[in-house]
């Protein structure tokens, strides 16, 4: 087995171990960790006290909680790793039912940038924002979006990585970018 080359000079395990151990005590790797607990506490541990989230429901600690004052949860859900759970900034919320589960990597937006005047850059010009109402017993695959102003019916299900741009009626199966209804489920 090689050791690591570095300019030119190959590097024995003992000095691979010793700047191993270096870097893992240096002041560098404790800033680091400081700051990931402190995004950790604002996104996960704040969100979930202002956040109304019914009884046996299951978030990911990566799971991201933004104006989650403008959150609402029901019961018996569960959200997959890496998902995004936007909050209006103003008044919009994000209603999401009962037994509602998320694959990895889906992001809720309520509220969009305003692309109105070009004339002034887009991030000066504010927000536009609508409700997401997600109702009961949904299903929304992985690295989805889920834009402003939706409404998904119950027991619909939404194709992993499709972007919702259109309301989903109840027992549709969606899927494609933007989503369309494929199939519909007995109800």
């Amino acid at each position: 087995m090689m050791s690591e080359v570095v300019y030119g000079h190959k590097m024995s395990k003992k000095w691979m171990l010793l700047i191993a151990i270096w870097y893992t005590i240096s002041l560098k790797a404790f800033i680091g960790l400081i700051k990931l607990y402190i995004y950790y506490i604002i996104n996960y541990l704040y969100g979930r006290r202002k956040a109304l989230i019914g009884y046996n429901t299951n978030i990911h600690p990566t799971v991201i909680l933004r104006e989650p004052q403008n959150i609402e949860i029901g019961c018996n859900c569960y959200f997959n790793h890496n998902t995004i759970l936007n909050g209006g900034h103003g008044r919009a919320k994000l209603r999401i039912g009962n037994y509602v589960q998320t694959g990895p990597n889906v992001a809720f937006y309520v509220s969009n940038h305003n692309t109105l005047n070009s004339g002034i850059p887009i991030k000066e010009q504010g927000y536009h924002e609508a409700d997401i109402i997600i109702e009961d017993d949904v299903w929304i695959g992985a690295n989805s979006v889920i834009t402003s102003g939706i409404h998904i019916g119950k027991g619909a299900i939404i194709g992993a990585g499709s972007v919702v741009t259109k309301s989903i009626p109840s027992y549709a199966i969606a899927a494609g970018t933007p989503a369309k209804v494929i199939k519909n489920r007995p109800e």
